[in-house]
């Protein structure tokens, strides 16, 4: 098993904003997963090199093959991002990268984020989407409507299911 990081904020692992410090504290601490299959993103560091050294080590991983995913567990915010995906952002439009950092003008901060190319390479992807208030950008979503970045993943071998709740 190894567990990746679809996207962190630029920030250490000790802050309450990380990613990787909730995953910590309410996964790996009670779970017998070797450190060595837990690839964290390194928001503590200039995001455009965190982002490129997680590239490299995907990439090392895969043996030079694709790096494939059995599963990614994904969320949608209320503007239809997921990962760092966030609308008229830059990632966007990346096709040549696993990983990037992206900056994201609506906080005015970088993060680093999974791309389409590795997230549309899983086997399995799975949104989970529990809190009220989006069920507008959900219905546009399941109409067809790719306007959102949620909407663009779609794994050409794989499958996407949607866990709803909460409201939503």
């Amino acid at each position: 098993m190894e567990v990746t990081f679809g996207d962190e904020r630029c920030v250490p692992p000790e802050s309450d904003q990380s990613n990787f410090r909730m995953a910590r504290e309410s996964l790996f601490d009670h779970a017998p997963i070797p450190g060595n299959n837990i690839l964290r993103m390194r928001g503590e560091g200039d995001p455009a090199e965190a982002a490129a050294e997680y590239h490299a080590e995907l990439l090392r991983r895969a043996a030079g093959g694709t790096y494939r995913h059995d599963l990614i567990l994904l969320g949608m915010g209320d503007d239809g991002h997921t990962a760092s995906l966030f609308p008229g952002t830059d990632a966007l439009a990346v096709t040549d990268r696993l990983v990037v950092a992206n900056y994201v003008p609506k906080f005015s901060a970088h993060r680093i984020t999974f791309t389409y190319p590795l997230l549309n390479a899983a086997r399995h992807v799975c949104f989970l989407v529990s809190s009220p208030g989006k069920e507008a950008i959900l219905e546009q979503v399941f109409s067809g409507n790719s306007s959102y970045p949620c909407a663009a993943v779609r794994p050409a071998g794989g499958h996407v299911t949607w866990l709803l709740g909460g409201g939503a």
